[in-house]
């Protein structure tokens, strides 16, 4: 059983419709309201520009800036149709994810507004890559662990539990490339403004494992203080021996790595070329990911190539830090060899 905190009711169908009209009213009034300004601020600095572009680029502006209400606005009359045919659960894990989530987004728009990026931009990527993130970490965890998934409904249940992080590892990039590209943005110049604040959400997130009892790590001595059991996941309905609660030291561990990508994100050397901080998150996530393995190891991690003392994720990240270093190598070369040009000129 997942903690809960709470249950909500079922929503009654005559609450619904007239939710779903109150809502369908306000994103048309809130779309059309944004579509009207950024025509105006289209057409103001279009001005000197011919009128075949004049006449096209405002509208194309209008419409996308359409899309974010009309969009929000169906996402969340899904949420209410989904919430009149089921109660809403709130388990804790799902608590800290979404708090995790929406603490990092702020500081990321706090730290894009310091770097000359609209704050915007980070409010318009958050729920698709939130949505997009989940989604990838679902499917990770169905490829790796197949079994526990017989039917196509047990893969819907996600709120049952059962996401992998190095999903996200994946579908991040794709959402930030994206948005980066249709905001005529360089990758890692937006990608930069999220790095020094993911190892926060991070963090937080790991108190929710803690609070599901996922994660956990391997027998430890029973006289450790912080020896914790957990429900467990080879064994349902028995409890591990004393074990070493892994999802704190991740936790602990994470904060640490912000704190420490707080400090780092304002030095020259750390900024020498775009993206440079987002390779550190990667590179720092890999060792962290390693040595939090060695205590998981034999309990909530498998092996890899038949070696016990080698798991699937340690060898993720030696692949990681191996690619990592290649990338920084040819970026950094490149950033000097850009840095010359401009002097020799």
């Amino acid at each position: 059983m997942r903690p809960i905190l709470f249950v909500l009711p079922q929503l009654p169908l005559n609450v619904l419709w007239l939710l779903l009209c109150a809502i369908a009213a306000l994103s048309v009034f809130f779309a059309a309201r944004t579509a009207r300004l950024a025509m105006a601020q289209s057409s103001t600095r279009l001005v000197a520009e011919t009128s075949q572009m004049a006449s096209h680029a405002p509208s194309q502006s209008a419409l996308n800036a359409a899309l974010a209400p009309l969009g929000l606005g169906l996402v969340v009359a899904l949420f209410l149709w989904i919430w009149s045919r089921n109660a809403i659960t709130l388990h804790s894990y799902g608590l800290m994810l979404v708090l995790g989530f929406g603490t990092a987004a702020w500081l990321s728009c706090r730290e894009a507004a310091r770097r000359g990026v609209n704050p915007n931009i980070i409010l318009d990527l958050a729920l698709p890559l939130l949505f997009v993130s989940v989604l990838f970490c679902r499917i990770l965890y169905i490829i790796l662990s197949p079994s526990q998934f017989p039917t196509l409904g047990d893969m819907v249940r996600i709120w049952d539990g059962g996401l992998s992080f190095h999903g996200s590892l994946v579908a991040a990039p794709l959402v930030v490339w994206y948005f980066a590209h249709k905001n005529k943005l360089r990758f890692g110049q937006l990608a930069d403004c999220i790095a020094p604040s993911a190892f926060l959400g991070y963090s937080i997130a790991r108190i929710g494992c803690l609070l599901n009892g996922c994660c956990y790590g391997g027998v430890c001595d029973p006289r450790l203080p912080w020896a914790m059991q957990f429900p467990d996941e080879a064994h349902r309905g028995f409890w591990t021996p004393p074990s070493h609660p892994a999802q704190l030291y991740s936790s602990f561990m994470a904060l640490g790595l912000f704190f420490l990508m707080q400090r780092l994100k304002d030095k020259p050397q750390w900024n020498c070329f775009s993206g440079q901080l987002t390779l550190l998150f990667f590179a720092l996530y890999a060792v962290e990911r390693f040595i939090m393995e060695i205590f998981r190891n034999g309990a909530t991690s498998s092996d890899v190539f038949g070696q016990r003392w080698l798991t699937l994720a340690q060898f993720v990240s030696i692949v990681g830090l191996v690619v990592i270093a290649a990338l920084w190598t040819m970026l950094s070369r490149r950033s000097r060899s850009s840095h010359r040009a401009i002097a020799s000129n």
